[in-house]
């Protein structure tokens, strides 16, 4: 069970070749992409064009304090398009692509959380909740039928979760970190010690399993 009492699912890392070499990859439920205009856009953010401008933590400290981030990432992106409809926010999870539009009001990003953190409880994809229904709309066609075909080589790997960040899910050296602590009878190791201070404030969180 993490910190909020969901069921985390069990995982385990893949390993992926990248330069010659193999890192090992946790794959995570899904990535919120926000379009900022401190990331290059054109609309969004922008008061002068209608929209509410908006400092990128406005996002980030809500997911810090949700501590999801080793199951959902976030990205702050350029142009998502279609600007007519900013600010707009793009949410893949469970395989499905979920557009929000005109997320003009800082009370709509602890909703697009609270719909986020559902749906990663439930572990399937869920419809919007009443307040965000308005803000949810389809921008790319319908999948084809065809079966999912995964890309690439991606081998399972032996060893579990061992060496990983339990935070941020990066391959690290319990030799070399500087950032350490003994957790139930074992050494875990992070990249940081903004990270190391994320678990000691709430381990259950970030536990993997």
């Amino acid at each position: 069970m993490d910190g909020d009492g969901e069921t985390a699912h069990p995982r385990s890392p893949v390993a992926v070749r990248a330069r010659g070499e193999v890192f090992r990859i946790v794959q995570v439920q899904g990535n919120l992409f926000v379009c900022s205009r401190a990331n290059g856009n054109c609309c969004c953010g922008w008061a002068e064009k209608g929209r509410m401008p908006f400092d990128n933590t406005l996002w980030s400290d809500e997911w810090q304090r949700r501590k999801i981030r080793n199951r959902l990432h976030l990205t702050f992106t350029g142009c998502l398009g279609p600007c007519a409809v900013g600010n707009n926010a793009l949410l893949q999870i469970h395989g499905r692509s979920i557009w929000l539009k005109d997320l003009n009001d800082a009370a709509l990003v602890p909703l697009v959380f609270d719909y986020i953190q559902a749906m990663l409880a439930a572990g399937v994809v869920l419809a919007p909740p009443p307040l965000l229904v308005s803000h949810v709309y389809e921008r790319y066609l319908p999948p084809p039928t065809s079966p999912f075909i995964p890309f690439g080589e991606a081998l399972e790997e032996p060893g579990g979760l061992s060496h990983l960040d339990p935070v941020c899910l990066m391959d690290v050296d319990p030799a070399t970190t500087r950032s350490t602590v003994e957790y139930q009878g074992r050494v875990i190791a992070f990249c940081a010690p903004s990270c190391k201070r994320a678990f000691l404030a709430d381990p259950l969180a970030y536990l993997l399993s």
